[in-house]
């Protein structure tokens, strides 16, 4: 059993340890380059815009994305944004089920500039450790430059 002082000391590192987050965060980069049209598809309500690709990380191909974006019709609306849903498909990790690893990402696209904020909303089995991390992206043309960031251990990545 610790004494009174030792179990303090011990409280007061996992405390700051958790607080500061800094030991377990990880990020990762990864490019999505379009090799789609970009497809506009407009209704009464608004306009939704679909793309697809894939997903590089470093020199390495691992996967496809799709991305669809949604713009309402509004007569003033305050920001030139709209809803965006991300999709990246991984290859399966196990072979019971066919369908491939995923991620989900839900957030705002700003037409103006291009730039993506939101975070990770859903993730199949395999990756569901970095459901809620924070996700960005640069505008680019035809290539974005995705991050997400994590509070998980560090060691943990996509493929």
């Amino acid at each position: 059993m610790f004494k009174p002082a030792a179990k303090a000391g011990l409280m007061l590192a996992a405390a700051a340890m958790l607080w500061s987050g800094a030991a377990l965060a990880g990020t990762v980069t990864l490019t999505l380059t379009r090799v789609s049209t970009l497809t506009n598809v407009t209704d009464t309500a608004g306009t939704t815009q679909h793309e697809a690709g894939t997903i590089s990380k470093g020199a390495n191909v691992v996967g496809e994305y799709f991305i669809q974006r949604r713009v309402e019709s509004l007569a003033n609306p305050a920001f030139n944004t709209g809803a965006e849903h991300i999709t990246l498909f991984f290859p399966v990790k196990q072979r019971a089920n066919l369908a491939p690893e995923n991620i989900t990402i839900d957030g705002a696209h700003d037409f103006s500039s291009g730039a993506f904020k939101g975070s990770v909303s859903a993730a199949s089995g395999w990756y569901s450790w970095i459901q809620n991390a924070d996700a960005v992206y640069a505008a680019g043309t035809g290539i974005e430059t995705l991050t997400l960031n994590w509070n998980a251990a560090n060691g943990l990545t996509l493929p």
